[in-house]
């Protein structure tokens, strides 16, 4: 006994009233963002990513957006790969936020490269006229001593 309770070429018609509805339930753009990056050992301290670079598992780091003062604080913590995934909340529009190092867990490599211990990244909807709820920030990195 089949469930089918319409033939097969049948296409429901949207009336403005069901989209409208549809699009109040459903809303196309949420409040949350997620930022990825990643945070590596510069060992030759070259200033950037080289074949000896390795990426640190549990580096914190921060994303704030700032006018006169910090109006905007949240943080995360690399995996595994070195990789940080931080959700962010509400559209920060037009306003730049910036992913930070916060802490290295290795003793010997934990002085921030002053050329890459920040990422500034625009945290809103629309991107290049792109709904876009994935940001990737780039990779920021800490010097060996």
């Amino acid at each position: 006994k089949s469930c089918k309770s319409s033939p097969d070429n049948y296409v429901p018609s949207a009336s403005p009233d069901h989209l409208a509805i549809t699009l109040y339930i459903f809303p196309i753009a949420t409040e949350i963002f997620h930022v990825k990056g990643s945070v590596y050992c510069d060992t030759c301290r070259a200033g950037f990513e080289t074949n000896a670079t390795f990426y640190i598992q549990g580096a914190k780091v921060g994303i704030q957006r700032k006018t006169m003062k910090v109006v905007y604080y949240t943080e995360g913590v690399t995996d595994s790969t070195g990789t940080y995934h931080i959700e962010v909340e509400n559209d920060h529009r037009d306003n730049i936020c910036e992913c930070v190092l916060v802490k290295s867990p290795i003793k010997w490599c934990n002085t921030p490269d002053s050329g890459r211990d920040k990422s500034s990244i625009v945290l809103t909807h629309h991107q290049n006229g792109v709904v876009n709820h994935l940001h990737y920030a780039n990779a920021m990195g800490y010097l060996r001593d």
